[in-house]
């Protein structure tokens, strides 16, 4: 018996031994479920401060250490901008923050909706249809997390920079004032014009003026050579023009220029009729060579024939010479213009004019300022009393911007032109004051004193949006005679454009006062621009006063009712026409004037 039951416990242990060999001395294994690694806690993406450190949990609802999470199968139903979106969404357990999982890679739930999931497929596509898992997480479970409080709008001051305007970085080529630049191969202008004063009653006459201009500037040959010409047909209509004595001429036909010239690695060579003999001499017949010195400095030489001074006809009674110095740089900052002119004159076999003249602009920034000069020299016992050495003409003029304002500012002193040349066309005192001459009776007129005429003007506007005002003063007068004629205005104008797109409105008034009359005016009226400013009509109402120093206490009103039509059909085209009433107590009259000019694209 005592066997039998020893037997059966040894049975037992060997039973127990052999059940478990690998385990003595460690824990108990786990089931295969069991020993599954549950997966990491899915991170929570926040969009505001995300690169900053989370703040710490609400006490108040200390977190769950124990989050619950489970697999939810998902399907992709639409893939669209790089985001694939999947079903289910909130509504399944799939919130923002889960992990999906599709072909062993892993996906960040971006947004979701009681409806849809969404994540960002990257360099990884997915296809409709796919299918997944994704780990859900209890909302509790995630914790919680307290925003900072924004910052205060100071904090990002200067932290945006103001954007350049694209004009900043634009750099137009400069075009001086003055003519136009003839960059064309063939430049063509054919103008018309046509004026016309009619009183309307017994005194004066009809007087017309008719005009037909063309100025052609064409180099037709592949060499650098050049034709230009501005030529014009022209007539005055009146019934006493002819009987005027003492009357200038007036040709049919006024040449301006006409020039051909060659110029060819910065020299130049022309002959012809000059417009411009030297920056600071009119019109001459003869040639001019120049050549340029490099940085903007050139060097010129001319001579020729002076014309009529009345007609303007070819003549040979006087001939000038002379030599010009310049000085351009349109690419330095204040872009200097300069020129210094030295020219004589002969007449009659001896020299008659000696002048140094000179000018000078510059241009800084948006603004303009610039000078002139004349010095002459005379001979001892000329007949009109001069220095032997004189200056001439002087003067300087400007304008300047300084952001919606506008200043400008001229002022010019000038003495007669004199020269034995003009003196042999025009009487004495053309050219100064004269007075009795002494001893014998019927002896001519002899030079008292020179006239030095000075001219003064002052201006400022300012143009906000669409409107515009300015205001200004002029005045002029004899520096040497005190009892020679002088006169004092003001001016002010004020415009408004662009009202309901196609009207504007103006208004004007002056007041001047002089020797012999005192005037004061005002007016102003509407106008409209049509058809994409292709056609301006403007109508316009003036009233003014004048008063006669000699008949002191009478004021004479005059009425004016005016209209202008500009209408431009293509651009190498314009019409411009203008019309005057004017009635008052001392005239009755039409004032009309009308230009068309034609620049066709050659």
């Amino acid at each position: 018996m005592t066997t039998r039951r020893l037997r059966r416990a040894f049975v037992a242990v060997a039973l127990a031994l052999f059940a478990t060999p690998a385990t003595w001395g460690k824990p108990a294994r786990p089931a295969k479920a069991a020993r599954r690694k549950p997966p990491a806690a899915p991170r929570v993406q926040l969009e505001e401060h995300a690169d900053r450190p989370a703040s710490p949990p609400d006490a108040s609802e200390p977190p769950d250490e124990t989050p619950s999470t489970k697999q939810v199968n998902v399907t992709v139903v639409e893939i669209a901008g790089g985001q694939a979106y999947l079903q289910p969404g909130t509504q399944g357990g799939v919130h923002r923050g889960a992990t999906v999982t599709f072909n062993r890679h892993d996906y960040v739930v971006v947004q979701a909706t009681d409806s849809f999931a969404a994540i960002l497929v990257g360099d990884r596509p997915l296809r409709e249809h796919d299918r997944g898992t994704a780990t859900t997480v209890r909302l509790e479970s995630s914790g919680t997390r307290k925003l900072d409080a924004p910052k205060p709008l100071a904090t990002w001051k200067g932290e945006w920079k103001d954007a350049t305007p694209p004009a900043d970085d634009q750099h137009p080529r400069f075009v001086p004032l003055g003519t136009t630049t003839r960059d064309r191969r063939f430049d063509v202008r054919l103008t018309a014009l046509g004026g016309a004063l009619l009183p309307l009653q017994a005194r004066g006459s009809n007087l017309v003026r008719a005009e037909l201009d063309a100025r052609v500037h064409a180099t037709p040959f592949t060499a650098p050579v050049a034709l230009d010409a501005d030529v014009a047909v022209q007539r005055w209509f009146d019934a006493n023009l002819s009987n005027r004595s003492g009357s200038p001429g007036r040709p049919l036909v006024f040449v301006r220029e006409l020039l051909a010239g060659y110029g060819t690695g910065g020299y130049y060579a022309g002959a012809g009729r000059m417009r411009y003999a030297a920056r600071t001499l009119g019109t001459l017949d003869g040639a001019r060579v120049a050549a340029s010195l490099g940085d903007g400095v050139s060097v010129g030489a001319f001579g020729g024939i002076l014309p009529d001074p009345t007609s303007g006809a070819p003549s040979t009674v006087a001939n000038r010479f002379g030599v010009e110095m310049t000085y351009t740089r349109l690419d330095a900052p204040l872009r200097p213009d300069a020129a210094l002119v030295l020219s004589g004159s002969m007449f009659g076999g001896k020299l008659d004019e000696r002048r140094l003249s000179g000018a000078v602009n510059v241009y800084p920034g948006p603004s303009r300022m610039g000078a002139h000069f004349e010095v002459s020299a005379f001979d001892r016992g000329n007949p009109w009393n001069a220095s032997p050495i004189e200056l001439t003409a002087a003067g300087a003029d400007s304008s300047v911007r300084a952001g919606p304002f506008e200043f400008g500012g001229r002022i010019d002193v000038r003495k007669p032109e004199r020269s034995r040349w003009l003196g042999s066309y025009f009487p004495l005192s053309w050219f100064c004051t004269t007075v009795p001459a002494t001893g014998a009776a019927g002896a001519p007129e002899r030079c008292g004193s020179t006239n030095t005429l000075a001219f003064g003007t002052l201006d400022a506007g300012v143009e906000l949006d669409r409107w515009s005002v300015v205001v200004g003063a002029t005045r002029s007068g004899d520096l040497s005679q005190s009892g020679a004629a002088n006169a004092f205005g003001t001016f002010a104008a004020a415009r408004v454009v662009r009202l309901a797109r196609v009207l504007r409105l103006e208004a004007s008034g002056n007041y001047s006062k002089a020797t012999y009359l005192d005037a004061l005016g005002v007016g102003g009226g509407p106008g409209v621009t049509l058809l994409d400013d292709a056609l301006d009509v403007g109508v316009y109402y003036r009233v003014g006063t004048l008063e006669y120093r000699s008949a002191p206490g009478t004021s004479l009103v005059q009425h004016t009712i005016g209209s202008s039509v500009v209408v431009i059909p293509e651009p190498s085209l314009l019409f411009a026409a203008q019309g005057e009433a004017v009635t008052g107590d001392d005239t009755r009259a039409l004032v009309l004037f009308g230009t068309a000019t034609w620049r066709p694209e050659l």
